[in-house]
């Protein structure tokens, strides 16, 4: 993010105000007020800086005051790490909230204290490197946070653009320090590029911001998760029917959140709905790359893993120790748990549907033990599903 150019500056400037003006009126009045949270909250701070900050860069260039330009400037280059903490904070990571506060003051006093045109330049794009890098840095998160982030398509865009606004960074700090500063013509194509990347940059962030808020919202979820298992029994089902020509050892596990109803009826669903996004995520991470996970409905999670019985029992337990860690940004009235159903193949053969319902029903009998644990389909489960059976 940075500001308009001299000239052509002003029609610049007026574009950057309209578009950071709607995207602090859409992340406020739908990611803000339909998600509230430490998230939204610093996405909405970010906006409505940069919107304040290119008022000000704008009203500069029409008054002829340098001063106020040049401090704008710098308060727009705080914005990318509000985003970042923001997406931190969605992500459940630490926020690390004061870069962006840090690096707005520092860059506005660095900008407005530079002096005669050469210094300016060498600020201007050492503060532009600075905001460049928590671009970076939520590319790096981003690429961290495993294929549940990975596959997100509402991101990529902003991953794209986060890289090519590093890159920029980094070339235009490493130009000013190979050749000497200068007001020139090199620097004005410099602002001109970082300028009208800003409403690229700007607009991905609003998909990133408000997409991200409407799914998590439930907008929209029940067809995307539709598909989505669909995909995952087409996939798992194929897979199956090839390992049982070598007879390897797979097993399907159903994970389902303990106390769903008191969860989602107290917290709300936008807060069940990023727990729930939250525990396929963690399955994601914990049961081995080759694993396929799925989630039929919201709070319930299913992985195929093609591992021995050995290796599954000591994922189960690592999995149901890190969902008790998981925290949706503090609106959870209770720590996390979760039930799973462990339904080996060399039991039940090969059947997916045979595998998921068994070990639905074995996660249902470990809930119905005080949950925060697993149960293996065994002759219990079968008996309560002949009991079941009986009774219709």
């Amino acid at each position: 993010m940075t500001d308009p150019i001299s000239d052509s500056g002003v029609d610049l400037g007026i574009a950057q105000a309209v578009i950071t003006t709607l995207a602090t009126m859409l992340t406020i009045g739908v990611a803000f007020l339909v998600k509230p949270g430490r998230a939204t909250l610093y996405w909405s701070f970010a906006f409505a800086l940069a919107m304040i900050a290119t008022y000000g860069v704008v009203a500069g260039e029409v008054a002829d005051m340098e001063t106020l330009r040049r401090a704008s400037l710098g308060l727009l280059m705080g914005s990318p790490a509000l985003l970042w903490s923001g997406f931190r904070a969605d992500w459940g990571m630490r926020p690390h909230v004061w870069a962006g506060p840090l690096v707005s003051a520092a860059s506005a006093l660095a900008l407005a204290l530079a002096g005669d045109v050469a210094w300016f330049t060498v600020t201007y794009r050492t503060v532009f490197f600075a905001a460049s890098v928590f671009a970076a840095l939520f590319v790096v998160d981003w690429a961290r946070r495993g294929a549940a982030a990975r596959g997100d398509r509402l991101l990529l865009p902003l991953v794209i653009v986060s890289i090519a606004f590093f890159v920029t960074g980094a070339a235009t700090f490493v130009a000013g320090l190979v050749f000497p500063p200068s007001g020139g013509d090199d620097f004005t194509l410099v602002r001109l590029i970082s300028s009208a990347g800003m409403l690229v940059y700007v607009a991905c962030a609003q998909v990133a911001v408000v997409g991200a808020t409407a799914r998590d919202s439930g907008l929209g979820r029940t067809t995307t998760v539709s598909t989505a298992w669909q995909q995952f029994e087409h996939t798992a089902g194929e897979r199956l029917l090839r390992a049982q020509k070598s007879s390897e050892p797979w097993s399907v596990v159903f994970l389902a959140i303990d106390d769903a109803a008191d969860i989602r009826q107290s917290a709300g669903a936008p807060a069940f709905s990023r727990l729930s996004e939250r525990l396929e995520a963690t399955v994601q991470e914990v049961f081995p790359a080759e694993s396929d996970v799925g989630s039929p409905t919201a709070g319930a999670v299913v992985a195929l893993v093609p591992r021995p019985e050995a290796a599954v029992r000591d994922l189960l337990r690592t999995v149901l120790e890190r969902i008790t860690e998981l925290d949706v940004d503090g609106a959870l009235p209770i720590r996390p748990t979760a039930s799973a159903g462990w339904a080996p193949a060399s039991v039940l053969g090969y059947d997916l549907d045979t595998l998921v319902y068994t070990a639905r029903e074995a996660a249902r009998l470990a809930s119905g033990k005080g949950g925060d644990r697993w149960e293996r389909v065994g002759a219990t489960v079968v008996e309560r599903l002949i009991s079941q059976s009986e009774q219709l």
